[in-house]
């Protein structure tokens, strides 16, 4: 018994150093990456490359001088700051918009060339291990992308000698460029595994990549205007923004690091630098979509990936929501009553639901799939819920929502300092959690309707849009978003007024959407039985 406990101990304490041998196999001696980068330094198409993106950059470093030269004579000594600080801004802004452009196309096509040339299942026969092909690919398209950027550090060291900026902030702007750029290639990569051709997985890396940069814009946006008002400062226009980063998850936004370059941000009282949250949260994105990656080949279809991906998502999740500390620290955070927070609280809590429901037609989905049997094993286990079943599915919504939300709604009200109105706050979570239910019930109903994975993804996916946005441009009133659009009223009447108007509507709708759960999940068992 004793040898049994030694040994398990013995297991715990070299996990970390089997690990680091784990990480260090994927790029030390890995085969994939010195073969990569040699296919892709062969041909003269990567010169050409190379040649037109620096005549590119010359171009701009030119005409932004000139713009520069033919102004107008300084009328304020900050003004030749800002200018300068405008002359990095427009070199940086055209290197990033290059990189962004091509970082995609470097590993769209990277497994899914293997599959057109039917040479993947020899390559997935290899003692390799699937990671360490996977990330053999994205490496070595990342160490080309990386030899871009080298290339364009003699002309970025015109800002230095300029005195735009320093030496410092271009290093950490390479750095954010670098990495917020990794996981887009990452994220090309799976899309690369899960289509049949390069042509249709370029297309999708590259509007997959488009989705992504135009939702999270809006972090880069607060961050640039922050710049711009810190910039004009001296110039005694504007107001003073803060030095620190308001939303550090900007820095995995490329757009965002030509102003965020070295400045640092305080998460619970600790000035972090930024560009180091940046770099951790690239490599943790990263790590995800090599993982979504390695459960879409063939030769991994026994191993728990799903798993592994739900870890790392209620992971991200949490870390995520850490990381807002940085913004509800902000003065304007206080001052606010119950009712207020709870307003606050009740929203947030409806943007976790709606940044989950879209999973839900990629979790509670099954069916038969490139010959594997749908895994219908039941309709809720709470063990499972980190298992590639379909009873494991609505334990990991509601366990994604309670974790997500519960750390969002307790950051904030701990950095407000003001306890909410737990009634209103309890339906809004219940109606939030009674709404992912009802998705997953209709994606139940589809995957036993037509026993397809794919095509019950598709359709569960029409049908939340259906029902969530369709009704909104003729009448709200049809949406379950509606509840939260009365909180909305606040501005023609008092919080209390809006909150009871939500308490109303969410009980009215909940029940709505309980019964015709309900109705869903019986359609669907009927159906089951008949089937099998």
């Amino acid at each position: 018994m004793a040898a049994i406990a030694l040994r398990g101990i013995w297991g715990v304490a070299l996990r970390p150093f089997q690990w680091l041998r784990d990480l260090l196999t994927l790029v030390v001696g890995n085969p994939v990456i010195s073969r990569e980068m040699k296919v892709r330094m062969r041909f003269a198409r990567a010169f050409w490359l190379q040649g037109a993106y620096l005549l590119f950059l010359i171009a701009i470093v030119s005409l932004a001088y000139q713009g520069i030269v033919a102004q107008t004579p300084l009328s304020h000594p900050a003004e030749l700051q800002w200018r300068l600080q405008s002359f990095y801004a427009t070199l940086l802004y055209s290197l990033v918009t290059v990189v962004v452009l091509i970082a995609p196309a470097l590993t769209a096509s990277a497994i899914s060339f293997e599959r057109e040339r039917r040479t993947l299942d020899l390559l997935l026969t290899t003692p390799l291990r699937p990671m360490q092909i996977l990330a053999g690919k994205l490496l070595a398209s990342f160490a080309f992308l990386t030899l871009l950027l080298v290339e364009s550090m003699p002309l970025a060291t015109v800002c230095i000698i300029m005195g735009g900026a320093t030496v410092g902030d271009l290093l950490a702007t390479y750095a954010l460029i670098a990495f917020s750029t990794l996981h887009l290639c990452a994220f090309a990569l799976y899309c690369s595994a899960c289509n049949r051709t390069s042509g249709i997985a370029t297309f999708w890396a590259y509007l997959g990549v488009t989705v992504m940069l135009g939702a999270t814009f809006w972090m880069a946006l607060v961050e640039i205007i922050a710049n711009v008002r810190r910039a004009v400062a001296p110039l005694g226009v504007g107001v003073v923004a803060p030095a620190e980063v308001v939303f550090p998850l900007a820095a995995l936004h490329p757009f965002a690091a030509p102003v965020i370059k070295a400045s640092p941000t305080k998460l619970f009282g600790v000035s972090v630098p930024c560009w180091l949250i940046g770099v951790a949260f690239s490599v943790l994105l990263t790590r995800f979509w090599l993982t979504a990656t390695a459960a879409k080949l063939p030769a991994v279809y026994q191993g728990n990936f799903i798993g592994s991906l739900r870890r790392q998502a209620l992971l991200l999740s949490v870390l995520s929501v850490l990381t807002l500390d940085a913004a509800f620290s902000a003065p304007l955070a206080r001052g606010l009553n119950a009712a207020d927070v709870t307003m606050v609280l009740l929203m947030t809590t409806g943007f976790v639901s709606l940044f989950i429901a879209p999973f839900v037609a990629w979790v509670a989905t099954f069916g038969e799939h490139d010959g594997k049997p749908p895994a219908d094993d039941g309709w809720f286990r709470p063990l499972q819920l980190f298992r590639p079943v379909a009873s494991g599915a609505l334990p990991f919504i509601l366990t994604w929502l309670a974790v997500t939300a519960g750390t969002l709604n307790a950051l904030m009200a701990w950095r407000f300092g003001v306890a909410p109105l737990w009634a209103p706050l309890l339906v809004g979570v219940g109606y939030c959690a009674l709404g992912l239910t009802a998705f997953w019930a209709v994606a139940r109903f589809w995957s036993v309707t037509l026993r397809r994975l794919t095509w019950a993804r598709y359709l569960t996916v029409i049908t939340l849009l259906a029902v969530v946005l369709l009704p909104l441009p003729y009448n709200a009133a049809w949406t379950p978003l509606y509840p939260f659009v009365r909180i909305t009223e606040i501005s023609a009447h008092p919080p209390q007024f809006a909150l009871d108007a939500f308490v109303q509507q969410a009980t009215v709708y909940g029940s709505v959407i309980a019964v015709i759960t309900v109705l869903v999940g019986i359609a669907a068992s009927l159906l089951g039985r008949r089937r099998k």
